[in-house]
């Protein structure tokens, strides 16, 4: 679906010695999707990490409440109230942290539609016979508006091409009631 940093590259880099303002503009747009390359995969192997920290973590409490359940009666009787409370607070608290990162999921997809959409322009820029035609910009609009599909980027992407300009810069702000509704959903992607 996204195009590939090497193929947006090659396609400036062809004519690199020839200066049009389309092309510099398009090296730049092949700066930027490189560098949120670069920026994803590094926090791939953070997040990677850190999944294997909750996985492990995951396995610990469940062996602890095993082991909570194999002593012998007299500890047991002793100690499984209190265990049990503490292994059911920390699975919680896992669960409430996967949960959380779900913003990671959400954050990659939206970045994969941005960095689309530079490699995207930049080809779209350095091709004149289409650049200069307002009916092919409207194509690549429409071509590019169908990358979003949550409603937060739609409405982005309406407000910057309706011309709202500062107020898109912002994120508009779910209804309370959306809210409220949304606290114990688990959004996939």
């Amino acid at each position: 679906m996204a195009m590939s940093h090497d193929n947006s590259a090659s396609a400036t880099a062809t004519v690199v010695n020839a200066f049009t303002p389309e092309l510099q503009m398009a090296n730049m747009l092949g700066l930027c999707e490189a560098q949120m390359e670069s920026a994803l995969q590094e926090s791939d192997q953070a997040v990677d990490a850190l999944i294997k920290a909750f996985t492990n973590l995951v396995e610990a409490t469940r062996s602890v409440s095993s082991f909570a359940k194999d002593l012998p009666p007299e500890i047991r009787d002793t100690l499984s109230s209190d265990l049990d409370q503490k292994v059911a607070a920390i699975s919680k608290q896992v669960g409430s942290a996967v949960m959380a990162f779900q913003f990671y999921d959400k954050l990659t997809q939206r970045l994969g539609h941005v960095r689309y959409s530079l490699s995207t322009l930049a080809l779209f820029v350095c091709d004149r016979t289409k650049s200069t035609q307002p009916e092919q910009w409207k194509r690549l609009l429409n071509t590019l508006r169908r990358l979003y599909r949550t409603e937060e980027e739609l409405q982005i992407f309406q407000a910057i091409m309706d011309g709202i300009g500062d107020e898109a810069d912002e994120p508009p702000a779910p209804a309370a009631a959306d809210e409220e509704a949304k606290a114990g959903e688990v959004e996939l992607f």
